[in-house]
C-alpha cells in the first residue's frame, strides 16, 4: 500500500469516526425534566435492599422519530448523594403493543415481540454521585451490550429493570411531576349586569389533568338566573362572522364581548348563592398534555341591555400532568404482576446513534 492509499484509508476511517461521533445523542425524557426537578423519587429499584422488577414506560408523544437506544442515564433525586452500589440485574427494552393508558399491570402484556436484552444478568456497577444540588445532573452513562432499535410510530417505549439482588442501601432516583394549571384571563373583562355585578368564570380544578374531572365554575349571578358556559379552541381570528374579540355593542349588549369561539355550550341555573358549577371528564389520552382549553360564560339578563345577555371576562387552563408516562412494579422479580402507577416514571436520559 502506497502513502497516498494509506492516507486515505486514514482519513476515510476518521471521517466515519467523526460520523459516529456526531450521530450519537442525548435524549432526555420526558424533555420537560431537563432542568426542571421532579415531586416525587423513587427507590424503585435500587434503593430497595431487595429484589425488585420494574418496566418505566415513557409515550411514544415523548419521541420525535426513530432512534437506535445504546445506554441509558439516571438522575439522583434532587438533594441526593449516591454511593457506590453493584446490583445483579439484567435489563431489556422494547415497544409498548398496547395504549399508554392501557398498561397492564401484568408485565409480560406490556412486553413487544421486539424485546431485546440489552443487559444480560450480571453484577451491574451503579455509579455514584457526590453532588446534591436540584436537579442533580444525570450519572454517568450505563452504556448497553446490545443496542435497541427503537420507532415511536410503533408505540411506547418499554424500559424494563430485574433486580435479583442487591446490598442495602439508599439510590433514590428523580421521578416524575404533576404540575399545576396555570389560568390565564382571555379577552375583555366582564360587563356589568343589572345586579351591579361582574359575571365571574374560574376552572375550580387547580391541577387540569388528562383522564380526570375538571369543574368550571361561574359567580355572582343572581339565583335561580340561566348561565350558560361556551368552550372554545379559538381566542383570536375570524369566527362565524366575527372577529375575536366581538363586541357585542352590535347586538345591544354595550360594553360585553364574545372573546372565544363556542365550539360546545352548556347550561344551568344559578344556586342561592349565584353560583353555577359545570363539571366535565378530560378525556383519558396524555396527547392532551399541554392543551389550553378556553372558556366563557354568559348569563340571561334581561333587564341589563337590549340584547338580554352578559358576559364574563373568557379565561383559559392548561392541561398538565400527569406526564405521558407510567410504571409497572413488583419487589421481587417472581410475580407476574405489579403494581401499576400512570404518571410516575424514572427521569432518564437515553444514548442515542
Amino acid at each position: 500500500m502506497d502513502r497516498r492509499t494509506s492516507l486515505g484509508v486514514t482519513l476515510s476511517a476518521l471521517v466515519l469516526l467523526v460520523g459516529a461521533a456526531a450521530a450519537q445523542g442525548a435524549l432526555p425524557v420526558p424533555a420537560s425534566h431537563l432542568i426542571k426537578e421532579g415531586v416525587a423519587s423513587t427507590n424503585v429499584p435500587f434503593g430497595r435492599s431487595t429484589p425488585a422488577r420494574v418496566q418505566y414506560v415513557y409515550d411514544a408523544s415523548l419521541f420525535s422519530g426513530p432512534v437506535t437506544i445504546t445506554g441509558v442515564q439516571l438522575r439522583p433525586d434532587g438533594g441526593a448523594v449516591l454511593a457506590n452500589k453493584t446490583v445483579d440485574c439484567e435489563v431489556s427494552m422494547s415497544t409498548l403493543p398496547r395504549p399508554l393508558v392501557a398498561l397492564s399491570s401484568q408485565f409480560s402484556q406490556n412486553r413487544g415481540v421486539d424485546v431485546v436484552t440489552v443487559i444480560p444478568r450480571q453484577l451491574l456497577p451503579l455509579p455514584s454521585q457526590g453532588s446534591s444540588t436540584a436537579p442533580n445532573p444525570f450519572l454517568t452513562p450505563i452504556n448497553f451490550e446490545r443496542a435497541f432499535p427503537y420507532d415511536p410510530q410503533a408505540g411506547g417505549l418499554v424500559f424494563e429493570i430485574a433486580v435479583y439482588g442487591q446490598p442495602p442501601g439508599s439510590y433514590a432516583l428523580d421521578a416524575t411531576f404533576v404540575c399545576s394549571s396555570p389560568l390565564v384571563a382571555v379577552g375583555p373583562t366582564s360587563c356589568v349586569q343589572s345586579n351591579g355585578k361582574q359575571l365571574f368564570v374560574e376552572s375550580a380544578t387547580t391541577g387540569v389533568q388528562w383522564g380526570r374531572p375538571w369543574v368550571v365554575r361561574a359567580h355572582h349571578a343572581d339565583p335561580g338566573d340561566v348561565v350558560v358556559l361556551a368552550l372554545g379552541s379559538q381566542e383570536t381570528g375570524a369566527w362565524a362572522g366575527m372577529q375575536l374579540p366581538q363586541d357585542l355593542a352590535v347586538v345591544g349588549a354595550t360594553g360585553c364581548y364574545l372573546s372565544i369561539d363556542v365550539a360546545a355550550s352548556y347550561y344551568g341555573a344559578a344556586a342561592s348563592d349565584g353560583s353555577v358549577t359545570f363539571p366535565f371528564m378530560i378525556p383519558n389520552n396524555p396527547q392532551l398534555l399541554g392543551e389550553w382549553l378556553r372558556f366563557q360564560a354568559a348569563v340571561l339578563d334581561p333587564a341589563a341591555n337590549s340584547l338580554g345577555l352578559v358576559t364574563s371576562q373568557a379565561q383559559k387552563v392548561q392541561v398538565c400532568g400527569w406526564e405521558p408516562v407510567g410504571r409497572v412494579w413488583s419487589s421481587g422479580v417472581s410475580s407476574p404482576v405489579g403494581t401499576t402507577e400512570m404518571g410516575l416514571a424514572a427521569v432518564a436520559q437515553f444514548t442515542t446513534q
